[in-house]
């Protein structure tokens, strides 16, 4: 027979039911309960009260913030002070003056408990916060004011302003801002804009409109709800122009408080006043980003020189505008790869972090000039050092994945590039990015979707229909590709465009049409070794004027050295120069720059394809086909070994036949 045992609690367990039945009853006894209930009832009406009035009060921006503080650190603080006292008819006396039973727990104990479950609270509520409760991030798009001044000559004003209200709210690192180059298509655009929002992914829309006359100005804002059209909030600023900075940090406080969003110690030292009181120097300085904002060439990047050193020279502090210097000297080394351009580059962008460490624009163009200039290392700091600063800008991401690609890093390079599209899917730069790197593996097909997404976020884009023009050829498909580059070219006459046409006739026999398409080239970069090395390579196989094919070789070896000044380390210029000395006959040279290129690019499918050409200039037959097996199995386009004129003579060889056919039984 089984017996059924029933459990009783133990002593122990009996007696802590008494322990904690007596504590409720001591603190009904005096009025603990009752006290708290009151302070959380007044409380709350008083911060419903608080929200309501504060942002219409002449009080410091973070009030709010102070009185919910001192709101939670009352609670324990009430609950002592209950315990202890009694509000009586004799006024306020401590609780064993009362006449009441004798306290069953002293005092002592009784506040020791009340600090350890607030300590405790506060540490379970500060780790639940950074490591479960992460706040939504609120994604907004500030669309450019429109300028009412009835001028089109002051245009610059009203699109420099909207720029730097948008750079301000990227500073508080509590937003997803949509970048502004996305938010300029839809200017003087007559969308509805809850369409705009949901084209750009925004939450939240700011615009409104800016009337400048004589040193005054009068902005008005608006904030709109992206999901139904709804006014969030809005206003209108009429101030002296001296004070357009404290306009710029009333609207970023306000967009935070419309959107519930409550600003740390940190976005609020981000908002610190960067800018100048010399009205001069402001106009100047919005003159010279306005030529900023246009496409990049030598003239417009003069003016804007000129604008801002007037600007400096008349407030060298002015922060603002030394970030700007650095963009134009990134912008102008990008444009010319004039190795002589990089020192003023890296002064200019070292000069504006100097007025401004906190500033995560500046260390994303200082990053993106040492990627340019190939100092990786360095390039890397300056992302890692920005994204530890704001995790919700994309060009951050695309900087660290273009810089991780070049040092090998293809894991790294491709989850930082997807999470740049995560992080702004309307940034059309992330799909560009994402495109260039695929396109750098080999990978065309999946080049040409990012690039036909590129091509669908923005309106005609002369860049865009190059890069997808490349994609589309070296996948194979010409005709396509030569569509795109057509429209490029009408849209706008660029280098690369020229050079990506002339390619395409190159490694179609048509040497005239790629001579005349690289002489265009050449002379909108005159600096860019790769121009003059495109030029080279015509001209010799066009085999009629092998002199100037050896004019062009120099010229592109002389730069792609400068270059190498910069970066001794760059395998794909060492490998180019290699190439280079071998079609003018300096064996020497090409033998040392290549073993050069293949000891630092093991990895890069072109640095193996350059070998190639090598050997094939020099007769050795078995190191070229070896050199191509390794490049193809790097993901190097097989149709084009079929197509480019230096591999004609290995045409009969059984197994270059092989590896062309992709048969290798």
């Amino acid at each position: 027979m089984m017996t059924r045992l029933d459990s009783e609690p133990g002593r122990g367990g009996r007696a802590m039911q008494d322990r904690l039945r007596n504590l409720v009853q001591e603190l009904r006894n005096r009025s603990v309960i009752r006290a708290l209930v009151a302070y959380g009832v007044v409380a709350w009406m008083l911060l419903q009260v608080a929200d309501v009035t504060f942002d219409r009060l002449p009080i410091p921006e973070n009030s709010m913030t102070v009185l919910i503080v001192l709101v939670i650190i009352g609670f324990p603080i009430v609950a002592v002070l209950a315990w202890a006292y009694e509000l009586t008819a004799r006024g306020i006396v401590r609780h064993e003056e009362t006449g009441t039973r004798s306290p069953r727990l002293a005092f002592l104990p009784f506040v020791a408990m009340v600090g350890v479950v607030a300590v405790g609270s506060g540490f379970l509520l500060y780790y639940l916060s950074q490591n479960f409760w992460e706040s939504p991030r609120r994604s907004i798009a500030v669309l450019p004011f429109v300028n009412t001044s009835g001028e089109a000559e002051t245009e610059y004003f009203s699109d420099g302003l909207t720029e730097e209200i948008q750079s301000l709210i990227v500073r508080l690192n509590e937003f997803r801002v949509v970048a502004m180059s996305t938010s300029l298509q839809f200017k003087d655009s007559v969308m509805d804009v809850v369409a705009i929002a949901n084209r750009l992914d925004a939450e939240a829309v700011l615009l409104g409109s800016v009337r400048r006359y004589q040193n005054k100005v009068s902005v008005t804002a608006r904030l709109i709800d992206g999901n139904n059209g709804q006014e969030l909030w809005s206003d209108k600023f009429d101030r002296e122009l001296s004070d357009i900075y404290v306009i710029q940090e009333d609207i970023a406080r306000h967009v935070a408080r419309s959107l519930h969003v409550a600003l740390p110690v940190a976005a609020e030292r981000r908002l610190k006043k960067l800018g100048t009181s010399n009205v001069g120097a402001y106009d100047a300085y919005l003159r010279g980003i306005d030529y900023l904002r246009q496409p990049s060439d030598e003239t417009s990047l003069l003016f804007a020189e000129s604008l801002l050193k007037e600007a400096l020279a008349i407030d060298p502090d002015f922060t603002q505008a030394h970030a700007a210097m650095c963009r134009k000297h990134l912008e102008g080394y990008k444009l010319s790869a004039d190795a002589a351009r990089f020192g003023a580059a890296e002064a200019a962008c070292q000069q504006a972090l100097k007025s401004d460490e906190d500033s995560v624009e500046v260390r994303v163009v200082l990053g993106q000039l040492y990627y340019e200039s190939g100092k990786y290392e360095n390039a890397l700091h300056e992302f890692e050092e920005a994204l530890g600063d704001n995790d919700r800008l994309a060009d951050i991401y695309i900087g660290l994945g273009m810089t991780h690609a070049a040092l090998g890093d293809n894991d790294a390079a491709e989850k930082n590039l997807r999470q740049a599209i995560q992080t702004d899917i309307s940034y059309w730069q992330s799909f560009n990015a994402m495109g260039n790197f695929l396109f750098d593996l080999g990978r065309f097909d999946e080049a040409a979707e990012f690039y036909q997404m590129f091509v669908n976020r923005v309106n005609d884009d002369a860049v865009a229909l190059n890069n997808l023009g490349a994609a589309y050829y070296l996948a194979g498909d010409f005709k396509q590709a030569a569509e795109s580059f057509d429209r490029s070219l009408e849209i706008k006459p660029s280098r690369n465009a020229y050079s990506n046409t002339g390619t395409m006739y190159f490694y179609l026999g048509d040497f005239e049409r790629a001579i005349d398409r690289y002489v265009n080239a050449a002379n909108l970069a005159p600096n860019d070794y790769r121009m003059w090395g495109n030029l080279g390579d015509a001209y010799y196989f066009q085999g009629t004027q092998l002199q100037v094919a050896n004019v062009a070789y120099k010229r592109a070896i002389g730069l792609a050295e400068a270059q190498l000044e910069v970066n001794p380390d760059e395998s794909m210029v060492i490998s180019d120069v290699a190439l280079y000395y071998s079609r003018i006959g300096n064996v020497d040279k090409a033998r040392e720059f290549d073993e050069k290129a293949n000891s630092r690019g093991p990895n890069i499918m072109y640095v193996h394809y350059n070998s190639a050409l090598i050997h094939v200039q020099f007769g050795e037959v078995d190191e070229a086909l070896s050199a191509l097996e390794r490049a193809v199995e790097l993901s190097y386009e097989r149709e084009l070994l079929r197509l480019d004129p230096a591999l004609k003579g290995l045409k009969d060889d059984a197994r270059f036949r092989r590896l062309v056919s992709n048969n290798n039984s």
